[in-house]
């Protein structure tokens, strides 16, 4: 059996399911196949994702800029409820080395048209009066903030079938038919052909590189890490999205008095079931790590620890945004780092200007795979 569409999207995260909605706009008929369900992979799971320039590569900073005028409406758009909260984000140094650095960043990062401000340690403490004496100083980004990631994703991927874009769940995919420079149709397990009249855009992530292996290797690697959710404070002792550059560490407000702790500790992932849990040491490191910045969250109590969902990462440690060569209708994009929530409104659609144009937006194209041997990228 073979279904006609004008584009197959792979892949049913924030960045298939955004895109989808942008070439539904535009009139395109899409289907979007996902081996599991919408919002499964990195765009799923526990807590809020933060929404932040402060901290980013410096060829973020323009998406980034960009991003900040449409997430405090997106959801009107989308039709649904607030899903943002504009918190404003504190980066954190406690030596003098780690200020300097801070110093250098708030530099770069205003010449980038972001709002940044330096603080001293007492200046932070201001903001944030349980923050830790240790702390030095801190960058201050006042438009950051923080989103519900699987609202965000399901939102889309609603907006899209309204325009009429069909969603493929528990659907595993077997390959890509081709003919020479043209991507013909995707081939899911069961046999079923889904014929691409305009193009194929593979936005698994995680699943993009054993996709596209049989044509381009890709500099990229999975890595399994952490969340964890508090149960109920009497008090949450800070309202900033917070990072540190020294310490591994995240911490976010997470509603109902509780709180979100991740930061890049990484948990334990079994290839046979495709299934991560988080371990002990890397709980009770992340805990130390928090409280260490916050000393009023002594006592808190771990009530969801997640490692179920796989981030895919690169050498310089911004993403890989490209077409697929030889073909001219394939594209694709991975190596979000963990942090390629933020930018997902701008990105999806300056892509799906790419897919209707045939030209690469100014943008995107510091992400394609060529930088790696061009040093001027």
């Amino acid at each position: 059996m073979t279904e006609i569409t004008d584009f197959i999207i792979v892949g049913a995260g924030v960045y298939g399911a955004a895109t989808a909605w942008h070439l539904a706009r535009r009139g395109a008929t899409v289907t979007v196949i996902d081996e599991k369900y919408i919002a499964s992979r990195a765009s799923g799971g526990p807590g809020r994702r933060g929404v932040r320039a402060n901290g980013r590569d410096r060829r973020e900073l323009t998406l980034m800029q960009r991003a900040y005028s449409v997430w405090p409406s997106l959801h009107e758009c989308l039709g649904t409820k607030p899903f943002y909260d504009r918190c404003g984000h504190l980066l954190l140094a406690e030596s003098e080395t780690e200020t300097r650095g801070l110093k250098a960043r708030a530099w770069m990062q205003q010449m980038q048209g972001i709002e940044t401000h330096f603080l001293r340690g007492d200046e932070a403490r201001e903001r944030e009066p349980y923050l830790s004496t240790k702390v030095k100083a801190a960058l201050y980004c006042p438009h950051d903030g923080v989103a519900n990631h699987s609202a965000t994703t399901k939102a889309y991927a609603d907006a899209a079938k309204k325009l009429g874009a069909t969603f493929l769940i528990s659907t595993q995919i077997e390959g890509l038919e081709v003919n020479n420079s043209r991507a013909q149709s995707v081939v899911t397990a069961d046999g079923t052909r889904y014929a691409a009249n305009r193009g194929i855009v593979i936005l698994a992530n995680s699943g993009v590189l054993p996709i596209i292996k049989p044509w381009q290797s890709l500099p990229v690697w999975d890595e399994c890490l952490q969340i964890l959710i508090s149960a109920p404070l009497e008090q949450v002792p800070f309202k900033h999205l917070t990072g540190h550059v020294g310490r591994t560490v995240s911490l976010k407000t997470h509603g109902d008095n509780r709180v979100m702790i991740s930061g890049g500790w990484h948990g334990i992932w079994d290839p046979i079931t495709n299934t991560g849990r988080a371990e002990n040491r890397a709980i009770q490191g992340n805990l130390e790590e928090a409280l260490a910045v916050y000393p009023a969250l002594k006592g808190l109590s771990v009530e969801i620890s997640d490692a179920n969902h796989l981030e895919t990462f690169t050498p310089d440690n911004i993403p890989i945004i490209d077409q697929l060569a030889p073909f001219d209708n394939i594209w694709y994009a991975t190596g979000w780092c963990g942090h390629g929530w933020a930018i997902a409104p701008v990105v999806s659609e300056d892509l799906a200007t790419w897919i209707m144009d045939g030209e690469c937006p100014k943008d995107l194209s510091p992400f394609r795979l060529s930088r790696f041997k061009d040093p001027f990228r």
